[in-house]
């Protein structure tokens, strides 16, 4: 996977059509009772729009804020900026897989939804954020700049983790 991804063998355009099946499917559960309350129908159809409806905002949110976080980075030497904005999607995929295939089970065992919408998406996306930190450490950074990069990203990561959970916890709280 990491020589794919290093030598950029997948075009973009596809990437990012992954990354948005993947958000779909993630986000998939928690769209339902969205879906439901506004259009109401049948539940076959209901499931097949939150589907698709379910990734759009959180790609609109990802697209939004790598654009402005690598902003500020764009002429930082020694940063190859391109390759690891090339490279995020795929550990995104991921995440966001773990998060679908929990979505899944909280079809069948409802009541595991509350804490697990929650918990589950924070801990696969830092489970795969620290690993892509550790692919990009060891495919671009000089051994002498991993420790400022990890540092960084960390910090930023931290930041954005607990605002996203934060805001979690408040739709849950609110619903």
């Amino acid at each position: 996977m990491g020589k794919i991804i290093r030598q950029k063998k997948i075009h973009k355009a596809i990437v990012y059509l992954v990354l948005y099946l993947s958000l779909c499917f993630s986000g998939w559960y928690a769209a339902r009772s969205a879906v439901v309350a506004v259009l109401g129908g049948t539940i076959f159809a209901n499931d097949w729009i939150a589907f698709f409806v379910a990734g759009v905002s959180p790609l609109i949110i990802y697209v939004i804020a790598t654009k402005l976080l690598s902003f500020p980075l764009k002429n930082t030497p020694y940063l190859p900026l391109d390759d690891m904005l090339y490279a995020l999607p795929f550990f995104y995929i991921g995440a966001s897989l773990v998060s679908g295939a929990f979505g899944i089970l909280y079809y069948f065992v409802p009541i595991a939804y509350f804490w697990g919408n929650v918990i589950v998406p924070f801990v696969s996306l830092s489970a795969f954020f620290v690993w892509y930190l550790a692919f990009v450490c060891k495919s671009y950074v000089k051994n002498y700049n991993w420790k400022a990069i990890v540092m960084f990203f960390g910090r930023l990561y931290i930041v954005l983790a607990l605002f996203i959970i934060g805001g979690g916890l408040l739709v849950e709280v609110l619903i």
